[in-house]
């Protein structure tokens, strides 16, 4: 099949499957998965890996658009009066997602640095399928941005946390001599250049909104940042999503005009979600979920666990309405994209052996992207519905 064809059969097949969703009263985005499954290798194998490869450059402005989109969410002047009490949540989410996902692993015999590894990765959420279901069903108060914050913060700690730990991991097998000092040196450097990308697209979007005379005269600077930062990330083996949420928060906190680039991506937005959701849908793939058994078991309950217990403690310190402390733990479920590119850039280093990570990450995704934007809708309804 070639990229054309299955371009056009990913947005006929994922729209159709989200009126579907839809109509039975759940969440679009679910039935844009559950499509994407149908096109993939769990179902009628119609989208192969050799087709998936070629459609990359979606995948990758996607996850640019959506990072640069929670960025423009992250204006200062907004979040003030939420920011302490979005740390909160975030600090107490994280740590214990980390801890729980880690201790139990390593009790039941997993080795360290395998479980080290997981407890990393488990703190990543997903940022499209929250988008998607906070377009659809639009909340009331500062409760979608409390949520977006969180989930910056969540993968930008994840990312970091993840840097520092591969490269502490790799210094150490290297040479038992050599310092933490290098580790340092390494992490930082990756980090360093992901932010400085990010400054740099984000000086040109604050530049350019001023010249721009209209919304629609700016989506094409926009959307050229976004591809140019994806690519020159991939290039240099940095960290994308991170440069995108930095462009986009240094525009939306530095621009004369921080809601153009909202209202720009408006029009765009949703089949570029659409589309990318399908093909998260098409990528999972139902095989592995019997395959990783206890691993797989243990990681996904404790990671679910933690991001109920942990929101709900940190949102317990906070003056927030009782309706977002029994909320925001549920929002916080989904998992994709930010957890299988950690996953596939730890099983390219020397330390892990060959799918011994993807597998068990690749079963949660299946779990939490089939289950979470239905707990992410519901979190949103019970919220509107509680004011």
């Amino acid at each position: 099949m070639n990229v054309t064809l299955a371009i056009g059969i990913i947005f006929l097949v994922g729209a159709a499957g989200g009126k579907l969703a839809r109509y039975v009263k759940l969440p679009s985005v679910t039935g844009n998965l559950l499509a994407g499954v149908l096109l993939g290798p769990s179902a009628f194998g119609l989208i192969t890996g050799d087709v998936l490869y070629e459609m990359a450059p979606i995948n990758d402005l996607a996850l640019g658009v959506i990072a640069l989109s929670i960025g423009a969410e992250l204006h200062w002047g907004t979040i003030r009066k939420l920011a302490k009490d979005s740390a909160k949540i975030f600090m107490v989410e994280a740590m214990l997602t980390l801890l729980l996902v880690f201790g139990f692993l390593y009790f039941f015999g997993i080795p360290f640095r395998y479980a080290l590894i997981f407890g990393v990765i488990s703190i990543a959420t997903a940022p499209g399928a929250i988008i998607a279901c906070i377009r659809e069903t639009p909340t009331k108060g500062d409760f979608s941005r409390v949520l977006l914050a969180v989930v910056a913060l969540d993968n930008l700690f994840a990312i970091t946390l993840f840097g520092v730990v591969i490269s502490f991991m790799q210094v150490g097998a290297a040479a038992a001599e050599a310092s933490g000092f290098d580790a340092v040196i390494v992490a930082t450097h990756g980090i360093g250049i992901s932010l400085l990308l990010g400054v740099l697209a984000g000086s040109f979007l604050v530049a350019t909104s001023q010249w721009a005379k209209s919304d629609k005269r700016i989506l094409v600077s926009v959307l050229g940042v976004v591809l140019v930062t994806v690519g020159v990330s991939n290039q240099w083996d940095t960290q994308a999503l991170l440069s995108a949420i930095v462009a986009g928060a240094l525009y939306a906190n530095f621009s004369k005009k921080p809601q153009r680039i909202s209202r720009a991506l408006f029009s765009v937005e949703d089949p570029i979600l659409l589309a990318f959701l399908t093909l998260a849908g098409v990528k999972l793939d139902l095989s592995v979920l019997p395959a990783v058994g206890q691993i797989g078991a243990i990681y996904i309950l404790a990671r679910f666990a933690a991001k109920l217990i942990g929101s709900r403690v940190g949102a317990s310190l906070t003056a927030f309405p009782l309706s977002w402390k029994h909320n925001l733990g549920r929002a916080l479920t989904p998992q994709a994209g930010v957890a299988i590119g950690l996953a596939i850039i730890a099983e390219q280093k020397a330390i892990f052996e060959p799918d011994s990570i993807m597998p068990v990450v690749l079963a949660a995704v299946v779990v939490f992207e089939l289950i979470g934007p239905i707990m992410v809708r519901k979190a949103l309804c019970d919220v509107d519905k509680c004011g």
